[in-house]
């Protein structure tokens, strides 16, 4: 993706507004105009780059970043059995390495 005039993929330089986003691996926020090629290889990669593209179109479009601003979930969908419905044995691993009191 190309979000308008910036480069959002991960091998190049993003050039874009800088904002921070939440990165489960550091587990901490980061700086969006950080190296990001470690995300290449990262097993969520597949949900964090389209997320990131969508923070950047956000931003682009004047919103705020946060992909979970004004998101309501009900308590019963924050079990780890839903959490991680949908995700290989590779990202729930991963996600219980960085997260172990899931």
């Amino acid at each position: 993706m190309n979000s308008n005039k910036y480069t959002t993929d991960p091998s190049k330089i993003y050039d874009g507004p800088n904002f921070e986003e939440f990165c489960i691996a550091q587990a901490k926020y980061l700086p969006a105009n950080r190296n990001r090629t470690d995300c290449i290889t990262c097993p969520l990669n597949n949900l964090c780059i389209p997320g990131f593209e969508e923070q950047v179109r956000r931003v682009i479009s004047g919103e705020n970043p946060s992909l979970t601003e004004g998101c309501s979930i009900d308590t019963n969908d924050l079990t780890s059995e839903k959490l991680f419905e949908g995700l290989s044995t590779e990202q729930i691993n991963f996600i219980k390495k960085h997260i172990p009191n899931l």
